[in-house]
């Protein structure tokens, strides 16, 4: 059987799952010319070691949806860019599950007041990138780590999780303990590389990159209650020493940043805890001031 899929974001990640599921795709695009990009090229192609996986998917302008027959709807824009989807939250099926797919947790407030019955987190391990508006290129295989929110996994779901044995999706129990795990990697690499401008290999290379890692991690890990800490976020950094991290490569081109539901969150956190965390506070406060002088 073949499910329908939509993609709500064609930005990197977007392109990635339009490509890679083996699904009827359709992608709801921001602009009315990349929609018209991807159906003049029959589709879209993921890159993956000189190769060019090719996909044949619809593109759609976001204001042009139609949600009705869909099985499943991923949301894959950026944290700070869904209140812009209020119309169409309300035009979305109350039956068809959503799967949101953002970095941080400041999305888990907006997913409360959703009408849809089922709503799913994930939380993303591929590296990739965006070449133009139909090519994404896969830079770290990974796997998409999933959890309920609300609601309940029909077949459908599974279906379209385990179709694509090269694509893998995780189902995990806790979806907290998900976000949480991985808001620990994202709030410690993302603003020490957005704010030094380097890869993530270089905070272990350099002894005082290295030791300020050492000291926001543990600040992190405090405020989250997860132990091992250092251990996973080494982990990340070695096995991603080339990567650039997501919001490294904001601020390299001059993008609005996800330090809001990340680091933003932390420090949130921290002060309902009545934690210290000046490390999470300093770097918040320089990613905000990169982005208010390019993005005036």
């Amino acid at each position: 059987m073949t499910y329908r899929v939509g993609i709500i974001g064609a930005g990197a990640l977007g392109l990635l799952y339009a490509g890679m599921l083996r699904a009827d795709v359709t992608l709801y695009t921001h602009s009315e010319r990349q929609a018209v990009v991807i159906n003049e090229n029959n589709g879209i192609a993921v890159r993956l070691t000189g190769t060019e996986k090719e996909a044949s998917i619809r593109g759609v302008r976001i204001e042009k949806a139609d949600f009705s027959e869909m099985d499943l709807v991923i949301v894959t824009v950026k944290s700070y860019q869904l209140d812009s989807l209020e119309k169409q939250w309300g035009e979305i099926p109350l039956e068809t599950p959503l799967l949101f797919l953002q970095n941080g947790i400041g999305h888990l407030e907006l997913l409360a007041n959703l009408p849809q019955e089922t709503i799913l987190v994930g939380s993303c391990e591929h590296g990739v990138g965006k070449i133009d508006d139909r090519v994404a290129e896969w830079r770290g295989m990974g796997r998409t780590n999933w959890a309920l929110y609300r609601g309940r996994a029909n077949e459908a779901l599974y279906g379209i999780f385990d179709a694509n044995p090269d694509f893998l999706f995780l189902e995990q129990v806790d979806y907290r303990e998900m976000l949480y795990n991985k808001l620990l990697v994202n709030a410690v690499i993302n603003p020490l590389t957005a704010v030094l401008g380097v890869s993530n290999g270089a905070l272990l290379h350099n002894e005082y990159m290295l030791e300020l890692l050492k000291r926001l991690t543990e600040e992190v890990a405090t405020v989250l209650a997860r132990e091992e800490a250092f251990q996973k976020v080494s982990g990340i950094c070695e096995a991603t020493a080339l990567n650039f991290s997501s919001m490294a490569t904001d601020v390299k081109e001059k993008r609005r940043t996800e330090v809001e539901s990340i680091t933003g969150a932390v420090v949130k956190l921290a002060k309902r805890q009545g934690q210290p965390a000046p490390i999470s506070e300093t770097l918040y406060g320089l990613v905000k001031g990169l982005e208010g002088e390019y993005l005036q």
